[in-house]
């Protein structure tokens, strides 16, 4: 870990960061995994995306802002990818049905594809690695996954809020009960990618305090103080649970002294300036993305995410409309999504058509970004699988038919710049039974990173029947 970027600016808190070849791990905070390997390097085969990018939002969106019309008319929600020229790398898929659990319970299994269970307090957790990290953990064949997962919420702006955030779509799962927390601050996002910079941009010549270690310390030794607590509190069973849990905590400390090396884009070599504090949530969340896509400039995770929490109505400055007032009085976000879906009121589907319509720019800044790093045989885009998706689709009554996907960039040798719908109606808010469902969405993903099968998580326990094999796209 004694590597440091070979500059280090700071400028009215700016950082512009120059690591030439060297990237650092980023990992997630937890990762089940029992005998960590050493870094594999995958390589993909020709024609196979080199990475792969889930960009989430909660709750659905207002579909008929987001399903293409005839000749690919766009609404508000993609047309920002539109206006950066890239639709025609971008494969938007309507009338998919989430087949495992429906409902808010039912979130955690929609990249497992497996049942979900409650904890002691009711409240539901996936069972098994979503398909990410079952990807990700193929990449370094079985080792530790290298993944870097970022995203924005109600406490990014909270300066005493730790920036790791457990909000309640918990999508990102690396094994059973083990739950991929999101990374919600800049500064915390670039210490895990960009390790040993001083976090008060000075530029000392050497640094004499690993600042990135320190932290890690500390949160870990906070997470294990806490399990020392509940030790006396909980059954035997679930005592060696949390010391099992706390064995694979210090594994993923040990493990960060192991960082891949590997080409970089010259992208890299060109540094990043982005701010890292005075941000409102707007400016969080386009700094992610750009810290996001930096990072598969400088070769530093194999797989990434980006999650858009719920934000509360404080957290909606950015976005000028007439009805969001009315919208989230008296309510949060969820219960203000209700009067946009089942409740169908005029003014509060505009109000989230406009929320809906922001999702669509943070997208299209990913993309963008992405296409703008020349790795040779293409842009990082043409060689990434970016894949967006939410848990509902419409909304309407928390309904789980018709959800929303975007496959842009490399789709696994589908065509791009085109609608593929399995449904009659994408807009409604309950599909039929036979469309495809989450299932084939993760085959499809699994697939195009080389796993063989044509099965994903569990066909037996569902609540609507689901064949094997990929979507056909």
């Amino acid at each position: 870990m004694g590597h440091r970027p070979d500059s280090v600016v700071a400028n009215r808190g700016r950082r512009r960061f120059l690591i030439g070849s060297a990237a650092a791990l980023a990992l997630p905070f937890l990762e089940s995994l029992a005998n960590p390997k050493p870094s594999y390097g995958w390589t993909a085969a020709p024609g196979m995306p080199q990475r792969l990018v889930i960009f989430f939002n909660g709750h659905g969106l207002i579909m008929e802002e987001f399903v293409p019309g005839p000749n690919m008319a766009l609404g508000s929600i993609l047309q920002p990818v539109a206006d950066v020229g890239l639709i025609d790398k971008s494969l938007v898929v309507t009338g998919v049905n989430m087949k495992t659990q429906h409902g808010h319970d039912g979130t955690p299994s929609l990249l497992t594809c497996n049942p979900v269970v409650p904890n002691q307090y009711g409240i539901t957790h996936a069972t098994t690695a979503s398909v990410d990290h079952v990807i990700a953990q193929h990449m370094q064949d079985g080792g530790l996954a290298r993944r870097l997962d970022l995203g924005v919420s109600n406490d990014s702006t909270n300066d005493s809020h730790n920036g790791l955030s457990q909000e309640h779509e918990r999508i990102f799962w690396s094994g059973d009960d083990e739950l991929i927390e999101t990374i919600i601050k800049p500064q915390l996002a670039f210490d895990r990618v960009f390790p040993n910079g001083p976090p008060d941009g000075g530029m000392p010549t050497e640094p004499e305090v690993d600042y990135l270690a320190l932290r890690r310390e500390s949160v870990l030794d906070g997470v294990l103080e806490n399990f020392n607590r509940l030790q006396g509190r909980v059954s035997a069973a679930d005592r060696e649970r949390l010391e099992a849990h706390a064995e694979r905590i210090r594994e993923i400390e040990r493990s960060l002294q192991n960082g891949p090396g590997g080409p970089t884009s010259p992208t890299c070599n060109e540094g990043l300036e982005v701010m890292l504090a005075g941000l409102d949530h707007r400016g969080i969340a386009e700094t992610q993305i750009d810290i996001l896509a930096y990072g598969i400039a400088c070769n530093v995770f194999d797989v990434g995410t980006f999650k858009a929490n719920d934000l509360e109505e404080n957290a909606w400055s950015h976005v000028t409309h007439p009805d969001l007032v009315q919208t989230f009085a008296g309510e949060n976000y969820h219960g203000a999504w209700h009067r946009a879906s089942d409740e169908r009121l005029d003014y509060a589907r505009r109000a989230f058509g406009a929320i809906d319509a922001w999702y669509g720019t943070l997208f299209a800044r990913l993309l963008q970004r992405l296409d703008t790093i020349d790795e040779g045989d293409g842009t990082a885009l043409d060689n990434t699988m970016v894949v967006w998706v939410s848990d509902f689709g419409h909304g309407g009554g928390h309904s789980s038919d018709n959800l929303p996907i975007v496959i842009a960039g490399n789709a696994g040798g589908a065509t791009l710049g085109r609608h593929v719908n399995y449904a009659n109606d994408p807009t409604s808010p309950y599909g039929d039974d036979s469309q495809p469902g989450n299932h084939n969405l993760a085959v499809t993903m699994t697939q195009a990173f080389g796993i063989n099968g044509d099965t994903f998580g569990d066909y037996n326990n569902t609540v609507q029947p689901v064949q094997s094999g990929p979507l056909s796209l």
